[in-house]
């Protein structure tokens, strides 16, 4: 039976797709419910009173497996509220307030503002195709808000957001519209947040993240500084922590950047680079920020910093108008610079976007395309992991390898993955010297423990 007594923890049932970013704020989101009302958080497949889907809209297969989830958790536990938040419910509020087994519909405008939405999502009837949306658009002028948060529920490492929405308007892309206008969080609040999951929860590593985080400061109009001058504070202040960065775009790898990450030891020796295409003219119209040439010179250089640099890089295939000479650029990228793994993409079309009413590509064309990339990124992937025989690195502990009982798999500090003897905790810093090569991946039968988490 469904639990509206406020007095009594609330059973909620948490579920993210996406990035980083939606991780970050699904955790906040439990921050501004905990405040609200008591609350117990179970696991998706047990019964709870309340489901929250926090929302991903960068594909259509995206929005399509949002509404899949929300249909079968529906018929799972018919007298239980389906919430959908986060960026599907932002930029297509209709298309989710259409599905009957949907209750609410909150736009990432809302989803923080508990005190609004739940009250009126319990109290409206259940089950009557009337679901409660709330969806604001930003306003031109918004500060960073986000509350400070203290555990990633059954994480090795936990995630800090200090960047969200995007000024950038990329003919493909819908995320402008998700997350509203580009704004940093202060230096002060993330150094802050980044004291409370490393030094009060025991984080021996951390990934930040944001949006567009390149551009990290530029709407700050005081001291705050640049993304090199946020990270070399972190450094300062937290020498024993491990940092790790998610995507950024090759234009803003900067020199700075990669002096950090040369001579401090908190920076991971890993990027992701949100590179997209390695042809001009197709850069040209998805009007990205950046040509070829500074992906090229921004990879090199990175490499240049380590030999053994984890390199990764997001590739959309079968962009609207792509010829097999523009993916060929991409292909020449790919097979010359020292990357280590891709994601590789289908191009999805997104509704409202320049792009979508551009000429697509065929289909059988684009899975063509998409298998060289992989079976190309497969191949270096296996060549960079090869390599790492013999040499030490340090890496996290994390989860179980669910192929072989009583080892674990560690990532290293260049984002590979290794099978590892050992039964110690989750997040625990280590070192390890992987010895072989078993099943397509590395193992070691030995490890050195650097930092414990806490018990």
């Amino acid at each position: 039976m469904t639990n509206h007594d406020r007095t009594s923890p609330l059973r909620v049932a948490f579920h993210t797709l996406g990035c980083r970013m939606n991780q970050y704020d699904t955790e906040g989101i439990k921050v501004a419910m905990r405040q609200a009302r008591p609350i117990e958080v179970v696991a998706w497949d047990d019964e709870a009173d309340l489901y929250l889907l926090n929302s991903c809209t960068v594909t259509g297969k995206a929005d399509q497996e949002c509404r899949r989830l929300a249909r079968q958790v529906k018929r799972r536990h018919p007298a239980a509220r389906v919430v959908v938040a986060g960026c599907y419910a932002q930029t297509q509020p209709a298309d989710l307030a259409a599905v009957p087994e949907i209750d609410g519909v909150l736009g990432n405008t809302t989803k923080d503002q508990v005190d609004r939405w739940l009250p009126a999502v319990l109290a409206a009837p259940l089950n009557d195709g009337q679901p409660v949306v709330m969806v604001e658009d930003f306003g031109k002028k918004l500060a960073f808000d986000s509350p400070i948060i203290e555990e990633f529920a059954g994480r090795s490492r936990a995630f800090v957001k200090i960047q969200d929405g995007c000024n950038l308007r990329c003919s493909y892309c819908l995320i402008w519209q998700a997350r509203g206008p580009g704004r940093s969080r202060r230096q002060a609040d993330v150094l802050d947040q980044v004291a409370r999951l490393h030094q009060e929860s025991g984080y021996n590593e951390l990934v930040l993240t944001g949006v567009h985080m390149g551009a990290w400061g530029r709407d700050l109009r005081d001291q705050d500084g640049r993304l090199d001058d946020l990270l070399a504070a972190v450094c300062d202040r937290f020498p024993d922590l491990r940092i790790r960065l998610s995507s950024i775009h090759p234009n803003e790898v900067s020199d700075d950047l990669l002096s950090l990450m040369a001579h401090r030891a908190t920076m991971r020796p890993h990027l992701h680079i949100s590179l997209q295409s390695g042809s001009d003219s197709v850069l040209a119209r998805m009007q990205r920020p950046y040509r070829s040439d500074r992906a090229w010179q921004a990879i090199r250089a990175a490499a240049a910093v380590d030999p053994h640099m984890g390199i990764g890089a997001d590739i959309i295939v079968g962009f609207p108008g792509e010829t097999d000479e523009e993916f060929g650029d991409t292909v020449r990228m790919v097979e010359e610079l020292p990357f280590t793994y891709l994601h590789v993409f289908r191009y999805s079309p997104r509704p409202g976007t320049p792009a979508a009413d551009f000429a697509a590509v065929h289909p059988e064309a684009v899975s063509e395309r998409s298998q060289i990339l992989r079976d190309l990124a497969a191949a270096k992937r296996d060549a960079f992991q090869r390599d790492l025989i013999g040499r030490r690195r340090e890496a996290v502990i994390e989860n179980p390898d669910d192929r072989v009982p009583g080892r674990r798999v560690a990532t290293t500090d260049n984002y590979a993955p290794v099978s590892v003897l050992s039964d110690l905790p989750a997040g625990t810093l280590i070192e390890v010297e992987p010895t072989a090569w078993r099943d397509g991946r590395l193992a070691a039968e030995h490890c050195t423990v650097l930092r414990e988490v806490p018990a």
